[in-house]
């Protein structure tokens, strides 16, 4: 496909024109005989544009095609300003044409797009100087006025885009209340209007962050801590729980607790009952919450994590009255056994062997090594009888990763050929194109394509020089040590790299983005997309 800077484009300043109407005052029907830009900043009411309805909105930005029939109604309580700007010429489009509703079968689609205007003083300052400039006639006057044309052209352009993170801000205020307020009545519909979207726009962006509807949601978060009453011991009556999550009705909490999770609440308790304790080198309570089992004891590492416990944050409030087992020295049987685990589940890993002492207790079950998050979640959840909430939250997962791999598309494309490194003491690792969590988070999930000359698994070690021949066209690093990285940036060579000079080296703040669990990955897939969309973190979601 030729690129947009290939197209022979060209466009010319005809005509703009301010219409300050009066609410309610009639505005003739009209067709376009060229391309127009119609900036509303204040009025509402209806638009008709070639005989389909839409919403007129204050802020917004219209582009439309020739010939398109534009016919209005206006409220009478809001007078109606706005702009309507001509041109001829051309080239791109300045946003894609596509309907902004539904379309009736049969009729054709709306000639246009609109979008909400972002910093609209600066577009009214564009605006008003190229009407000033319409009363001189003098050569510079036009070369001004088509320079005004071009750079308000590139500012229409890039709104779609500021909508979007727009969109996605607002979004983000109302999984903040649901998250808050999930014990009140909520009524569904008011979101939108808390977000200032219309219903359509806001039900797209929230499944786009969450890979849910706005009710399956809430839904969710209910049932969540409906499961951690459940587990309580002496926990309340099933009243008093279907009180706190925000239903009044006791059967409906119990037919809806049933239908989610498989089983009534009463059985959920009864089974919830069971100690695990976890002596890993991996989050697997991260995995055991996603069964709804929250352990007795997990493994920390309090030199990573910034937490008082060494848990990553995203983990931190479910694991509230969870023991920290200090992953990063020798954890010993006794320590655990003293918190009476029904069950202690144990891998082995660098000073802490499955060795007799573990193997010799009969509470404790050892588990290998698995190939991906999955396989570790449905294998806890077959030892542990979860396998439909196994099940459940792989698809979930599943579901985000689908979502986000659309909304990264762009970034995936402008990265181009990716190699992902991580810097330690002594040690460049160039991770392969598959074998490990991170890889298949980026290069399978999320659609980045790997260097087409990495063919390995898992990572390859001392694996600079093997960068450098590669040259790749884009760089992630992630997992990596501060001072290490910043000899590193020094090192002619590195400096040298196509994807250093070119400004694609890419140096998140990665150190809680652990794909290996279903919260690790929906954190780093949430703070993936912060990171390329450039907004602030804590602006995704996290759960």
């Amino acid at each position: 496909m030729p690129s947009v800077t290939k197209r022979a484009s060209s466009y010319t300043f005809v005509s703009l024109k301010r219409h300050r109407l009066e609410g309610g005052s009639p505005v003739q029907p009209f067709r376009l005989l060229r391309h127009a830009l119609i900036f509303l900043f204040d009025g509402s009411g209806r638009l008709e544009l070639n005989g389909q309805p839409c919403p007129l909105e204050p802020e917004s930005c219209w582009a439309l095609a020739p010939g398109t029939w534009i016919k209005a109604e206006l409220q009478p309580d809001r007078p109606l300003d706005a702009y309507v700007l001509e041109y001829d010429g051309s080239g791109p489009s300045v946003l894609p044409l596509c309907a902004a509703a539904k379309p009736r079968p049969g009729t054709p689609e709306l000639p246009g797009r609109s979008v909400r205007i972002a910093a609209p003083s600066s577009v009214l300052t564009l605006l008003g100087g190229m009407l000033e400039l319409g009363r001189s006639r003098t050569p510079s006057a036009f070369f001004r006025r088509q320079a005004l044309l071009y750079e308000l052209l590139h500012r229409v352009s890039l709104m779609p885009g500021e909508e979007e993170n727009g969109a996605q801000e607002a979004v983000q205020r109302t999984i903040r209340y649901l998250e808050t307020h999930y014990m009140e009545p909520i009524q569904v519909g008011e979101l939108p209007r808390m977000a200032s979207l219309t219903p359509s726009a806001y039900c797209r962006s929230f499944k786009k962050a969450t890979g849910q509807s706005p009710t399956a949601y809430l839904t969710e978060l209910r049932m969540r801590q409906a499961k951690e009453l459940l587990r309580q011991p002496g926990r309340p009556t099933l009243r008093d729980i279907a009180a706190s999550v925000g239903y009044a009705d006791e059967l409906y909490f119990s037919r809806l607790f049933k239908k989610t999770a498989g089983v009534s609440p009463s059985a959920f308790a009864g089974r919830s009952a069971t100690r695990v304790a976890i002596v890993s080198h991996l989050f697997l309570q991260d995995h055991l919450l996603a069964l709804g089992i929250k352990p007795v004891a997990a493994p920390a590492f309090p030199s990573v994590y910034r937490t008082p416990s060494g848990f990553p944050d995203y983990l931190q409030p479910q694991l509230e009255g969870t023991k920290p087992l200090n992953a990063e020295t020798s954890i010993l049987p006794r320590d655990v056994q003293s918190l009476s685990p029904d069950l202690i589940i144990k891998m082995d890993f660098g000073g802490n062997p499955t060795d007799g002492p573990w193997r010799g207790m009969p509470n404790t079950v050892c588990m290998d090594g698995f190939g991906g998050w999955q396989a570790y979640l449905e294998s806890l959840g077959a030892m542990l009888g979860r396998e439909a909430e196994a099940e459940a939250a792989v698809s979930r997962v599943q579901g985000i990763e689908l979502a986000y791999r659309g909304q990264l598309a762009s970034a995936a494309e402008a990265a181009g050929e990716l190699a992902i490194v991580r810097v330690l003491p002594g040690d460049f690792r160039l991770f392969g194109a598959d074998g490990h969590a991170f890889s298949d988070l980026f290069y399978r999930a999320l659609g980045f394509c790997p260097h087409s000359r990495i063919r390995h698994g898992f990572y390859r070690s001392h694996a600079f020089e093997e960068l450098l021949s590669m040259d790749p066209d884009s760089i992630l690093v992630v997992w990596s040590d501060a001072r290490e990285l910043a000899r590193l940036r020094a090192h002619p060579a590195w400096r040298e790299l196509r994807a250093v000079r070119e400004g694609r080296l890419h140096v998140p703040d990665s150190r809680e983005w652990d794909p290996w669990g279903p919260s690790g990955r929906e954190f780093a897939i949430y703070d993936c997309a912060r990171y390329f969309s450039g907004m602030p973190r804590g602006a995704a979601r996290v759960r």
